[in-house]
């Protein structure tokens, strides 16, 4: 899979944090940061003019929270997927609930991130969703159609139905291949 780019934007009140972030990032050549702001009033409106792949986004910052931009941009319809990178663990349940991508505690050491960003780059490029990533886990766990309903919350016609699609879209022909793909990318 030939890396694309990836344009991210990065909010966080404090510099040092950004900066912190950037050094990280350097280690990738596929991003390309587009903008690093500490104003997030001005980072959320940059995020709905331009929607870059991803945004990194502190939760605490003084004029509008990380999660009160992350409903913003789900309320707007925005495609950005978001990425917390914060220094609070107790965010992580509100964030889940608002279906960000991910959830980086400060300091975020870079092979967290190179997790983080290859497992991106495999849902975009595959076009897998958060349901079909699911899954793979559920396969990945050895859980059958029937199990991954139930813990999902949803039918075994559905599981069947999302498994097709997954081994159309990776291209695998069983979930033994399946596994291993998953393995490679990161996801599980």
């Amino acid at each position: 899979m030939k890396d694309k780019e990836i344009k991210i934007i990065m909010i966080d009140n404090e510099s040092r944090s950004l900066n912190r972030m950037k050094l990280l990032l350097a280690n990738f050549p596929e991003i390309h940061i587009v903008k690093q702001t500490t104003n997030a009033k001005k980072g959320l409106e940059y995020i709905l003019k331009h929607q870059p792949d991803i945004a990194f986004l502190d939760i605490e910052m003084p004029d509008i929270s990380g999660l009160e931009m992350a409903d913003e941009l789900k309320k707007q319809g925005s495609p950005t997927k978001i990425i917390f990178f914060t220094a609070y663990d107790h965010y992580a349940i509100p964030a889940i609930k608002k279906n960000v991508f991910d959830y980086l505690l400060k300091p975020v050491s870079i092979d967290e991130l190179k997790e983080t960003i290859q497992r991106f780059k495999v849902t975009d490029h595959f076009n897998l969703s958060k349901r079909e990533l699911d899954i793979i886990r559920g396969i990945a766990e050895g859980l059958n159609s029937k199990a991954i309903a139930e813990k999902l919350f949803i039918s075994r016609h559905t599981v069947d139905t999302y498994r097709r699609s997954i081994l159309e879209k990776t291209n695998c022909k069983n979930s033994a291949e399946l596994i291993r793909f998953a393995a490679k990318a990161n996801i599980v």
